[in-house]
This record gives structure tokens, sequence and C-alpha cells, in this order.
């Protein structure tokens, strides 16, 4: 399970249209209540007609979801029409261990509630033949491979046979289960004026209410010239148009089936039994498109009332996108977006709690591979939770402090990705009643954009780093070069005025020579050693640099004459001692001298640099001298 103290139920649903949404969460809302489960809903965005490469980057969540830590799965295998989504889909399925409940979907392999299609659609064709005595009826289905939509067809089918009504060729025609496709069904029925339908049979309100505005251009009346058809009962459609006479599908009756048949097997352990199938009657409504229905009385207030409230949300939630999107597209960083996200309550004041939870641990935030995710942003209650950064386990979904024990929770969790890359996810909760708005996916897709941004920002910065500190860093031995030094010095060095500081200067002895002898990868090899041994003798506070072929400069802070020649010995006593771990042919030896200087505003680090380098020189020449 997610949580320790309750069990948690998957929802697996691609957004279809709102009507079917919103009954579906309001009942497993209600029904996570009653029964005691907390709810997932792992949202996506798949369309059929588009493949877009945000559409493509919504199959990540087969992938992440942790199906090994939910007690049951409801899954609505129909929303997802493109191919892949489906058998991703079904992938999950397959793996998962715990029950698994199909809603709106007849499959025999599984645990289904659905809608009778077989019969669901031959009451409005029954109606047709039986009631206003038509012959001539044609049917706009769906795409070709839609499940529900070939199901209608056959049942038309096997009703009109029913009656001893021929199908003839062209008596169905496809669309794309949507209102912009009105033109097809005319083109295909009413080309022939010999042979125009009586009615048109379609395979969802959508359709349906798309024919007729078609119809109304072409100058044909419905029901007068023909009768039209639908199935869903999608309300307040086509207001302007005659009302359906159609099929409402009980989702509500589908959703509480579901949870009740899950929650018995999962009560029961979730022991292998025989697969329970359910098949729901949907309810046939008579509408004013075949002439049988009327309107109630205040219906137009009703649609007014709705469509204001409508607008109003819409209006709400343009506003708060278009600023949104202006704002996060300034966000440098989390800090900033964390700013915009509460300022915005992310595009809806209907939002309880909303977590953004990035992969990765805090230090290495936006990385998709690993187990970890780390929780950057949370509200709670609508309240300010701040940035908690909280690393956790990322098949939980959520840290314990996300966790209400005090009733179930609904969440909703969406991933956030771009251009190929998979930052992280937000789950969100809302108020009691309410769900996702029409802001929920555009939201996501705008922190998706502002992720992207701050991801090549962080990339960028550290692209830029590398490069700084390549240039100001001597590859071979890792010490700093000239530039180096002096960028580190120079932003310090008047507030050192009064200072005691030293400077010692590092010279290799025999370069040459080892070169002409060993060779110059031996030569490399004896710098990088004295580079090391400067390295071991280095006390915190100073820095070294390699400023010439063999040359080096260490700086000593507040140093005098005792902390040189303590420098001097270490660096001596380290560079013997690497010499016997390496135990070469050849002999590594170094001169060093310093100078130590009271700094005044007159002193600059060349002069310091050059005064050291001159005494290192001296203390050589002397060395040599008393060899002789």
């Amino acid at each position: 399970m997610i949580f320790s103290k309750r069990r948690a139920i998957g929802v697996f649903l691609t957004k279809t249209y709102a009507v079917f949404d919103d009954a579906v969460f309001r009942a497993l809302e209600r029904e996570g209540k009653r029964l005691n489960y907390d709810i997932v809903v792992f949202m996506t965005v798949g369309y059929n007609l588009t493949q877009s490469e945000y559409d493509l980057q919504e199959k990540n969540i087969f992938r992440f979801a942790a199906i090994d830590r939910l007690d049951g799965l409801i899954v609505v295998p129909d929303s997802y029409n493109e191919g892949e989504f489906r058998d991703l889909l079904y992938g999950v399925i397959r793996r998962a261990k715990c029950p698994v409940v199909a809603v709106r979907f007849d499959d025999a392999a599984l645990d289904c509630v659905y809608t009778d299609e077989h019969q669901a659609i031959r009451p409005v064709v029954r109606h047709l033949i039986e009631h206003h005595g038509l012959k001539r009826i044609r049917m706009q289905a769906g795409f070709v491979g839609h499940d529900a939509s070939d199901l209608r067809i056959e049942a038309f089918k096997q009703e009109m046979a029913a009656h001893g009504l021929p199908v003839p060729e062209g008596a169905i025609c496809h669309g794309n289960m949507w209102s912009n496709c009105g033109e097809i069904a005319y083109e295909a029925f009413f080309s022939d004026p010999q042979n125009l339908p009586e009615a048109v049979v379609c395979a969802n309100d959508h359709m349906a209410v798309g024919l007729m505005r078609t119809l109304r251009s072409h100058g044909l009346r419905v029901p007068e010239d023909v009768i039209v058809t639908g199935f869903d009962n999608v309300a307040r459609l086509g207001v302007e148009m005659p009302s359906l006479t159609t099929i409402q599908p009980d989702f509500d009756g589908m959703v509480v089936r579901a949870m009740e048949q899950l929650d018995r097997r999962i009560r029961a352990g979730g022991a292998r039994q025989e697969q329970t199938r359910i098949a729901l009657p949907g309810q046939f409504v008579l509408g004013e498109s075949c002439g049988c229905g009327r309107r109630p009385a205040d219906f137009y207030r009703q649609v007014s009332q709705y469509a204001m409230g409508l607008l109003e949300q819409e209006n709400d939630s343009d506003a708060l996108l278009n600023n949104m999107s202006i704002e996060v597209g300034g966000c440098d960083d989390l800090a900033e977006l964390h700013s915009v996200l509460i300022g915005s309550r992310v595009a809806s004041p209907i939002v309880r709690d909303y977590y953004l939870c990035l992969f990765g641990e805090p230090g290495a935030l936006m990385q998709e591979s690993g187990e970890k995710a780390c929780l950057v942003h949370a509200i709670r209650d609508h309240r300010d939770c701040g940035m908690p950064m909280i690393a956790f386990d990322r098949s939980r979904l959520l840290p314990p402090m996300a966790e209400r024990l005090d009733e179930p929770q609904m969440l909703f969790l969406k991933l956030l990705h771009q251009k190929g890359r998979n930052f992280g996810y937000s789950v969100l909760q809302y108020d009691p009643g309410r769900g996702p708005s029409r802001a929920y996916v555009p939201s996501n897709a705008l922190i998706s954009i502002a992720l992207e941004n701050i991801y090549r920002r962080e990339e960028l910065m550290r692209l830029y780093e590398e490069r700084r500190l390549s240039s100001i860093t001597d590859m071979l031995t890792g010490l700093m070069n000239r530039r180096g030094l002096l960028e580190k010095l120079q932003p310090q060095w008047f507030e050192m005025t009064g200072r005691q500081v030293a400077f010692v200067c590092v010279d290799m002895d025999r370069l040459k020579q080892i070169n002409d002898t060993y060779g110059h990868a031996a030569g490399d090899f004896a710098i990088a050693l004295v580079g090391r041994a400067i390295q071991a003798a280095l006390p915190p506070e100073a820095a070294a640099a390699r400023i010439g072929g063999d040359e080096f400069v260490v700086f000593l802070p507040s140093a005098g004459n005792g902390e040189a020649d303590a420098f001097t010995d270490a660096f001596a006593r380290a560079l013997e001692r690497l010499n016997r771990e390496e135990d070469r042919s050849f002999t590594v030896s170094a001169s060093t001298g310093y100078v130590v200087r009271r700094l005044s505003g007159m002193d600059t680090i060349a002069d310091c640099v050059h005064e050291s380098d001159r005494q290192m020189y001296r203390m050589k020449r002397e060395r040599h001298e008393s060899r002789e």
C-alpha cells in the first residue's frame, strides 16, 4: 500500500470527456469514503487523433506507477483509444498482483462492469421502427476500432435484422466521436436525393449535435425532415439544437458496482476466482430530435445558470493560467517556482492539497534514474507548507507527512515531463465534491515547461562552472594556474592591507635532465609529484598554483617566517615520502624560497610572486655554491 494506515486503490483513466469523468470522480470519492480506501487516479492525456511528443511521454505513467504497493486497480481501457496506450495498460494489468476491475469495458479476462452495448442502443432503433414506422435508417459510427462504437454498430445491425430491415452498403459511415465530423455523415447519407435517410443513429451525442448543425446549414430540419439520435445523454450539449433522443449510460452505477466488486476481491485476499462480468442497462431518453420528447419548462433557465457558472470558472481559469504562464517563464530556480505556485494555488482555488515531487534527492533533483523522489513544494488544507525537501522512496508516491489519518484521500497524480525528460509528478487533492478543473492539464504543462527551463539553466550553469574551472586549473597537477590564483586573491587583496602574508615559490630541480633521459612522460610525472607534495603540505586557508613549466607559488595568509618555514619543511617531507612510495629510477627534488611581507596598499600580487621567485633562486644558488 502507499500509506501505512489505509488500503489504496489505483485508477487508470485517460482524459475523456467531462460528463463521464465528473461522474466517475464523484462516485470514486463517495465510495472510497464509504469503503475506507485511499484513491489514487493516475491521469494521462493521450488522444487517438493526436500523436504529439507530449501525448507519447504520457505513456511513462505505466512504467512509473507503483503497482506492487496498491491493493486494487480500477481501469478504464476504452478511454485509451490509441493502440499502444491500451497495450501498456494491459501490461500493468498483467503484472498486477492485486485484484483488477474494468469499468465501461467488457473483457472476459477481467472482472468488469459495463454498459450492455449489445442492448443499449437497440431501444433507440426499436423506437424509430416501431413508433415512427421508419425503414431508411442510417448510422454514424465512431472511428474504426473504437470498442463501444463497434459494439453499437453490431447492435444496430441486429435490431434492424430483427425487424426484417436491410442495412445496405453505405448505411454506416465512420466519424471521430466528436462534433466536427457532421459533413462526413452529410456527404455519406444526403448526397443522393432519391435515397435520403429518414433517421440517422449516431454513436454518441457529440456526433449527433455536429450532424444536426450541419443539416441546418444545408436547410434540413430535425425532426421534420430527418430524425437524429445520440448516445450518452450529455446534458446541455447543443442547446440551440433540438434535445436529443438518446441513451444515458449508468456511469455512477458502474463505479459503485466496480468498487463493491473490488472490495470483495480485496477482502477475500485476491484469491483466483471466476471472473465477474456485470452488464448494466442504459436508460432510454426521449428528446425533441425524434419529436417525442420535450424539454422541461425551466430548461433554458437551468442552462443559463450552468453556462454562467461555467463561464465564470473558465474566465477564472484563463486568467490564472495566463498569469501563471507569464510568471513560470521567469522562474530561475525551484524557490521562485514555489512562490508562483503559492500565488496561483496551482491555477485553481479549489485545490485543497498540492504536492510537487521531483525525481532524485535534494542534491541531485530531476534525475529520473534511481528509486528516490523529493517533495519540493507542499500545500495542505490551502496553506503553504513551504519547500520540505524531503527525500522518500518514490514507489510510495508521497512521504508520510502527506497522509491523512482522519479520512480517506482521493488523489490525482500526473507526470511532469517535457521533450523526452521526466522531471517528477504532481499530486493534487481537491475540496470535497470537487475534481480536476479545465486548468488541471494546462497548469501541469506550464509547470513542466518551468522545470525544463530550470533544468536547462542549471545545466548551463554546470557547464559554465566546468569550463570556468578548467580555465583556472592546471590539468597536470590539479592545482590552480596563474589565472586561477589571481582570480582567487584579487577580490580580497586590498582587504588584506596591513596583514602579514607569505609567498613561497617552488621550483623543480633538473626537469630538463629528466626529460632528456627518461622522456617527457617522466617529466610530466615529476611535475605532478611536486604538485602532490604541495597539496599534502598545504594548510587549510592557503592557495597554491602552477605558474610556469616547473614553477609553483604558494600563498599563506596571516603568515610569518615560522609558518613559511613550516610549510617548506612539510613540503620537503611530503616530497621525500612520495619519492619512496613511487620508487622510480630518478628522484624528484625542488627548491623553495619565500618572502614575508606586511601588505601595504601599494603591494601587488605580481610583486610578491616576483620577490618570492627571486628569493627562491637566491637560495637555490646558495645551495649550489655550498655543494661546490
